[in-house]
């Protein structure tokens, strides 16, 4: 068969068209960028994840993480005494962190568990566990599930006074506890102030923030979480009051439970003659529904994953995909993405960072950041707890509710907003420096850092100070070394006698450095 020219000329242009539309490549992750997404989405780069992130792209990685076999949580286990202790959960955290493949899961719980907040200060070891199997459990899932099981969940209802809440007692004169009624509120889900959707305070005619709830409220819900108890223990008859049970979420007796109408947020009251499970269900909706719950939640996850200090437009952009839209409201995964696929979160990768972006790292993600950056190798006994605690972040043991520190703490005389300065102080700060000191020139039990290996100090040829500098440079700070840094650490570098030596002061100086602890 012969074609006319027409015929020709117009296959000619369909194939020219196809191939100018054609989807383009897109272009190789460099990687800073990919280290610099690592820091964000997980305990810290190493080689291996650099190369996969470049390999497959930042939303290809995530969606990669979403799928992951969570990392194991033991048990505590009681000693010959039969005393429990929080100690080996500790531990596993750091062992975790340093080597588990579900790092963004990680990252996403321990987030999480700082919103949410737990503490053995005031719970039993045997609590903590089950707790974060539960946040493993729900960090990809709804944020509404996830409201549903920390509020039955035994850990929380002891910590916050919710187990065993009885409905009011007119002749006592006593009323239901309004802890958890409270917290669920103020510090979890919606902070004490009506919230734009960019998470700015909302204020009034006279220019004062407008509350996001008030007294009658408190009651309303403290009244509709009653009559919950611990589930019973196998083979035992459940009645009010059961005896603890860390493993199962907690259980309804309708008996201690207020029937009364129930004021709750927006104008709405829960109906008379509800059951306990109907009143909690339409109670933890109300809020799941408030216009708060989007920017509230999704500004504390953006400042635990990428920068303290967000703008208003990010805030809002992820809150939007919190919202719903192509996603049902509260879909985590898709908020998660939107954390870290923003402009904000990702316009650093190319080097340009504004005054007041990024974060100082916390002493869990100070210490496992440099573990894997450095190829450690942690023990399942290990004594990395030690050194978080006494940097100001004992592991599971906030002091209260409040966590570690506060998402809205300011550095003093700024307006930059800086949540884990709170706990850096000149003692902390010694203690980070003494952190690094141990882990280049001493010994931290249950911690393997080999630098022989990690410098290429093993082969006959002599490295000089430039290109150890630059090993160390590539894998603690992604090249990003400043010049005056840079310098500074060559002239120590040459005043060493041997190339571990030379190595030894590169990564002190450089770990030790506030280029590095501020992740930016």
């Amino acid at each position: 068969m012969q074609f006319s020219p027409t015929s020709r000329m117009v296959c000619l242009s369909l194939a020219l068209l196809k191939a100018l539309t054609a989807a383009t490549p897109a272009p190789r992750v460099s990687a800073q960028a990919a280290a610099r997404f690592l820091e964000q989405a997980s305990w810290g780069p190493t080689p291996a994840t650099i190369a996969r992130v470049q390999s497959i792209g930042f939303s290809t990685y995530i969606d990669e993480q979403f799928a992951k076999t969570p990392s194991t949580i033991s048990d505590s286990i009681a000693d010959a005494k039969g005393n429990y202790s929080i100690r080996p959960v500790q531990e596993q955290f750091f062992e975790n962190a340093s080597r588990g493949d579900d790092q963004l899961r990680q990252r996403t719980v321990f987030a999480l568990g700082q919103v949410w907040v737990v503490s053995a200060v005031k719970l039993k070891a045997q609590a903590i566990p089950p707790f974060l199997r539960l946040l493993q459990k729900n960090a990809f899932g709804n944020f509404s599930t996830l409201m549903g099981d920390v509020t039955l969940s035994p850990a929380m209802g002891h910590y916050l006074d919710m187990v065993d809440n009885d409905k009011p007692n007119v002749k006592l004169g006593k009323g239901a506890n309004e802890n958890y009624a409270r917290e669920i509120m103020q510090l979890f889900t919606l902070g004490l102030y009506t919230l734009n959707g960019d998470g700015s305070v909302k204020k009034d005619s006279a220019g004062n923030p407008i509350s996001t709830y008030d007294q009658d409220q408190i009651e309303g819900f403290a009244r509709a979480f009653t009559g919950w108890t611990y589930a019973p223990l196998p083979g035992v008859v459940s009645h009010f009051r059961n005896p603890e049970n860390w493993t199962a979420p907690m259980v309804a007796i309708e008996a201690h439970h207020d029937m009364d109408s129930k004021l709750v947020l927006s104008g709405k009251t829960l109906p008379a003659q509800q059951s306990a499970e109907v009143d909690l269900q339409q109670a933890l909706d109300n809020i799941f529904q408030h216009p708060n719950t989007g920017p509230f939640i999704c500004r504390q996850l953006i400042q635990h994953l990428v920068t303290s200090n967000p703008s208003s437009a990010y805030v809002a952009r992820v809150a939007t995909v919190f919202a719903g839209g192509a996603n049902s409201r509260g879909d985590l995964k898709a908020v998660i993405k939107a954390v870290l696929l923003d402009p904000e979160a990702r316009k650093g990768d190319s080097g340009t960072i504004a005054v007041g972006e990024g974060h100082l790292r916390e002493p869990a993600l100070f210490i496992a950041g440099l573990v894997r950056a450095l190829n450690g190798q942690v023990a399942t006994i290990n004594s990395l707890t030690d050194y978080s605690n006494i940097m100001g972040q004992n592991m599971y043991l906030p002091a209260t509710v409040f966590n570690y520190f506060l998402p809205a703490y300011d550095i003093g005389g700024t307006t930059i907003n800086a949540p884990e300065f709170q706990i850096l102080s000149s003692s902390t700060a010694m203690r980070r420096v003494d952190f690094v000191n141990s882990l280049v020139y001493g010994k931290i039990a249950g911690l393997t850092i080999d630098l022989k290996t990690f410098g290429g100090l093993t082969s006959a040829a002599v490295p000089t100070s430039e290109s150890l500098l630059k090993l160390v440079n590539d894998a603690l700070m992604r090249g990003a070394m400043s010049k005056e840094m840079h310098d500074t650490i060559i002239t120590a570098m040459d005043a060493a006698t041997t190339p571990l030596a030379k190595l030894e002061t590169a990564v002190y100086l450089a770990a030790a450095s506030s280029e590095y602890q501020v992740e930016r």
